[in-house]
């Protein structure tokens, strides 16, 4: 066929253009020599359908994904609905002119841990505080506690409805009951110098609570170890006044409160209880409802805290009690008696934690190092204080005895009547608000033999040695006090009146 006007014939040259070589097959695409395909042979190569049991297992994985992605996310939701239902207080006064060298005080933390409605405990003694000084690297910490009723200066402070209140000296304890939170915080930095970080409020009624919740706590504690129930909690509580009835400076109730924190905390908060929703639910839930924390201070904070005391032991766990020069001292002003704090010694200690964040070196051994047993053992006396045959020596007319009631019930003027009738002299009289189970005789060494006189004429008084009262002799009415017997040279002493000892240290490993 003869060609178009103006066109060439399809293979005639054109002039001026170069006709193009034919394309070279692209490798995986083209049609390889053969008849194969790209499809063939390539990456995307149809491969065989997965088998059931592949399929089977596929949707297993999403499902396990799937159902821990919820775990999760409720363990979240709920620990974040916790940490905003906790109790929340404005406690806190970091920049108060009563903290001491806070350049010193910067990375260190400083938790106030405070023990509130103590079981078998009213009024004051039914506060129990703790100040916990924790290192920056968490490595080591100091657990200092405070006597409730020891007298102390509350500068002024915020109460809980936000009025000013004046500064007054008080029984340390009073600044929570009748001020609040933050003047507790005040009276903490006053009488120590350190910064609070953080403000922990326990209700140690509900303590219990949270040990059921988790079906028991592992425990390792004076006389016991094993697998600790609520209802024991809560009698290990309030047995913290031990077999003599006394526990004046809060020690006790102290380190019990310490211990428990951390049987429970511990493993309440850890992360393995992500495998158990329920436990963890019932324990978080019950948790809110016991626990009172600064506005700053989050849940995590309380952990770690926890973690602190679970973990440490040994020299990275120092605990003491501040320094006490006297008990039962009942002031002129007043009939209340306190106990009163040796100052010098309160600020070399707490000078020590602040510069070095330990304990000093000179302090007392039962100050220093691991927690020692809950019921502190009575000072050794040079002699069996009622050994066998043991009779009055000093007659009544030759005692001087101070009164104090422990009962609550106002029996100070009973009592002392009655001692009078029986012959016996009378120095102070007043009210003893520490905790104090059953009548005691309170003496020094020297006094033993006036102390023994004493404990014959109120049957059923033990006799208490400590260096904590001078050269006096107090006797401390509890509920089983029966009234005055008459005494006189040579009357028996009764056996009882020989102190009971605490209950061994348990030897867990």
């Amino acid at each position: 066929m003869p060609a178009f006007p103006g066109t060439a014939h399809p293979s005639a040259p054109v002039p001026g253009v170069r006709r193009s070589l034919p394309i070279p097959p692209i490798p995986g695409l083209d049609v390889p020599v053969g008849g194969s395909t790209a499809a063939d042979i390539g990456p995307d190569a149809e491969r065989p359908p997965p088998s059931a049991r592949r399929r089977r297992l596929t949707r297993v994985a999403v499902a396990l994904g799937a159902l821990l992605g919820l775990v999760l996310a409720y363990h979240v939701a709920l620990y974040f609905y916790v940490d905003r239902s906790i109790g929340r207080v404005d406690a806190l006064v970091t920049d108060g002119p009563e903290v001491l060298a806070p350049q010193l005080q910067e990375s260190s933390q400083t938790y106030l841990v405070v023990g509130t409605d103590l079981p078998g405990r009213s009024g004051l003694a039914s506060v129990s505080t703790l100040v916990a000084h924790v290192s920056a690297d968490g490595e080591r910490a100091t657990l200092v506690s405070v006597p409730p009723t020891a007298a102390t200066d509350t500068p002024a402070c915020r109460t809980g409805e936000d009025d000013v209140r004046p500064p007054v000296t008080e029984p340390f304890a009073a600044a929570l009951l009748e001020g609040g939170p933050s003047c507790l915080v005040r009276s903490v930095q006053q009488l120590t110098g350190l910064r609070v970080d953080h403000y922990l409020a326990v209700d140690l009624g509900r303590l219990p609570g949270l040990v059921d919740a988790l079906g028991g706590v592992a425990a390792c504690l004076p006389g016991a170890a094993g697998e600790l129930t609520g209802d024991q909690a809560r009698e290990y509580l309030a047995g913290s006044a031990g077999p003599n009835g006394t526990d004046v400076t809060g020690a006790a109730a102290a380190e019990r409160e310490q211990q428990l924190l951390a049987a429970t905390l511990g493993p309440g908060l850890s992360a393995g209880m992500v495998t158990d929703p329920v436990t963890l639910a019932r324990f978080l839930t019950r948790a809110a409802g016991a626990f009172t924390v600064d506005a700053e201070t989050t849940l995590a904070e309380v952990r770690t805290l926890a973690s602190t005391l679970g973990d440490l032991s040994g020299d990275a766990l120092q605990t003491a009690t501040v320094p006490v020069a006297a008990i039962g001292h009942v002031p002129l002003d007043g009939d209340q008696a306190a106990v009163v704090v040796d100052g010098a010694a309160t600020r070399a200690l707490f000078d020590a934690v602040i510069d070095t964040g330990q304990l000093p070196e000179d302090a007392p051994a039962d100050a220093a190092g691991a927690p020692q047993p809950a019921e502190p053992a009575p000072a050794p006396a040079a002699v069996d204080p009622v050994p066998e045959g043991t009779t009055v020596t000093v007659v009544p007319a030759a005692v001087t005895v101070d009164v104090l009631d422990a009962t609550g019930g106002d029996r100070t003027a009973e009592v002392a009547d009655a001692l009078v009738a029986q012959g016996f002299r009378v120095g102070a009289r007043g009210t003893e608000p520490a905790a104090v189970t059953r009548t005691v005789v309170r003496y020094a060494a020297a006094s033993l033999e006036l102390a023994r006189t004493v404990a014959a004429a109120a049957p059923g008084a033990v006799l208490v040695e400590t260096t904590e009262v001078g050269s006096a002799v107090q006797l401390v009415v509890g509920p089983d006090f029966a009234g005055a017997v008459p005494v006189d040279i040579g009357t028996p002493v009764p056996p009882a009146a020989a102190p009971t000892a605490p209950s061994a240290a348990s030897s867990c490993g």
